[in-house]
């Protein structure tokens, strides 16, 4: 017994990490699936989500060498210019969703507006790496996953290699461990899954407060007032648009702000597209 226990643990040791990882959810899904089918308890999503979490804890585990690979090779030309190229990437993508949420929030262009375009670009810029991640590691997993398939017949031609060569040598002649290699893509197909969840639901499906959030930095970043412009009325905030339209925003008496727009003409009519309620009231429905 303690022979076996011994040999047991010193294969432990001698196991990779991200490989534990792997058993370790084999062997959850495992139980979990004959606890279900002794019990009856619907718990296979409770456990799916469990295994998927340590499949992507062992692909992370087996990336750590790249990392610090990709750490050490900062310096060098040909691992800065991949880098750059990402993080332009991920400016263009958080401006597109910082377009999105201008025309969602003020339901107006958003070229015209440059400066809360700007302010949101930096906001989405985290959720906008999620989404570049996410594509990585999705086609990462679908390479992994081919190399995966195309070499593992080969597994058994190594290992009769193996056992041919072995009375020969000193040492076992073994090979790499292909089988893993699936578990590696699961792993990031999984993450890769993830990021792209973390950033659809930062980008879509704006609430209410977020929406009034804009709103203010529009107005207080995009809307002036300007006298001497053709079609200002006193007491008004306003931000040229094209085709000769502009959009103003007027303070009420208690404390709210309408915006709408019009056109450059001095008796022009107003539409307008909202109102932004004072400070009292918009923290009230901001705690609730």
């Amino acid at each position: 017994m303690n022979a076996l226990k011994t040999k047991l643990l010193d294969a432990y040791r001698h196991t990779p990490v991200s490989h534990r990882f792997y058993l370790a959810s084999i062997v959850l899904y495992l139980l979990g699936f004959a606890c279900h089918l002794k019990t009856g308890l619907p718990s296979l999503t409770a456990l799916t989500g469990l295994t998927s979490a340590l499949v992507v804890c062992g692909f992370i585990a087996w990336c750590l060498p790249l990392t610090r690979w990709v750490h050490a090779a900062w310096d060098r030309p040909f691992a800065k210019t991949p880098i750059i190229l990402l993080h332009l990437l991920a400016l263009l993508i958080a401006t597109a969703c910082a377009r999105f949420a201008v025309a969602e929030s003020l339901g107006l262009p958003p070229q015209s507006f440059d400066l809360t375009v700007g302010f949101l670009a930096a906001l989405f810029y985290l959720p906008a790496w999620f989404a570049v991640v996410g594509i990585l590691l999705g086609l990462a997993a679908v390479m992994i996953m081919i190399v995966a398939f195309v070499t593992l017949p080969f597994e058994a031609v190594w290992q009769q290699l193996a056992f041919l060569i072995n009375p020969w040598r000193s040492k076992p002649m073994t090979g790499p461990p292909r089988q893993m290699m699936i578990f590696h893509g699961l792993g990031a197909l999984y993450a890769g899954v993830l990021l792209s969840m973390g950033y659809s639901y930062a980008t879509e499906n704006f609430s209410p407060t977020f929406k009034a959030l804009v709103t203010i930095v529009a107005f207080k970043s995009d809307f002036h007032q300007t006298p001497n412009y053709p079609g200002y009325r006193s007491g008004e905030y306003v931000h040229p648009l094209e085709n000769g339209y502009i959009a103003f925003a007027r303070s009420q008496d208690d404390h709210s702000t309408v915006f709408g727009v019009r056109a450059q003409a001095a008796d022009a009519a107003e539409v307008e597209i909202g109102t932004l309620p004072g400070p009292g009231s918009f923290l009230k429905s901001l705690f609730q």
